[in-house]
């Protein structure tokens, strides 16, 4: 799957034009991703053990805001996450000096379990959107494998669930293969 530059910008024009979503959804949606919400609270609650009370929040905070706000391996400033650097699975401890920002993406992409994390250029949660929105396959049987073959090994639910907006659209009728 090849995402250029130019293919996102007429797909965000394809959204707008046909009533998915509005700029200003498009823009909320973006800032609301710039916003590591709960990334310190949740490093905060990993690592108090390892502090006296009251202690841990004053040190991930000098931790959290002494990073770059970037991920750690892509440079993405969008839904960034806590990493261990060391996995726990592997002798990794809950200290702040194991931890690195990571995206959403590179963070799944490290995990044992996802072998072809790294093939999608986006999240699942977009690639499965991506597919929906631009391939429009007609059938559900259809999309599942169109995200199998993409790469995407998550329970069949998933694509359940995303086909939805696919069944929403339809009685709309904005879900024609004569859409771009």
């Amino acid at each position: 799957m090849n995402i250029e530059e130019k293919d996102c910008k007429e797909f965000i024009e394809f959204l707008v034009n046909e009533g998915i979503c509005s700029y200003k959804q498009i823009i909320g949606t973006v800032l609301s991703q710039l916003n590591p919400p709960q990334v310190g609270t949740n490093t905060t609650r990993i690592v108090k053990k390892n502090y006296p009370k009251r202690q841990a929040w004053r040190n991930v905070k000098d931790w959290f805001y002494s990073q770059k706000g970037t991920c750690e391996d892509c440079g993405t400033r969008l839904e960034l996450q806590t990493d261990h650097i060391i996995p726990k699975e592997l002798g990794g401890e809950d200290k702040i000096e194991n931890f690195a920002l990571r995206c959403r993406r590179c963070n799944v992409i490290k995990r044992p379990s996802h072998i072809n994390g790294g093939a999608l250029p986006l999240t699942t949660s977009a690639a499965l959107m991506w597919i929906l929105l631009k391939q429009k396959p007609e059938s559900y049987d259809e999309y599942e494998k169109l995200c199998r073959n993409a790469g995407m090994t998550m329970a069949n639910i998933r694509f359940q669930e995303a086909w939805a907006l696919a069944e929403w659209l339809k009685k709309d009728n904005k879900y024609t293969k004569a859409n771009p």
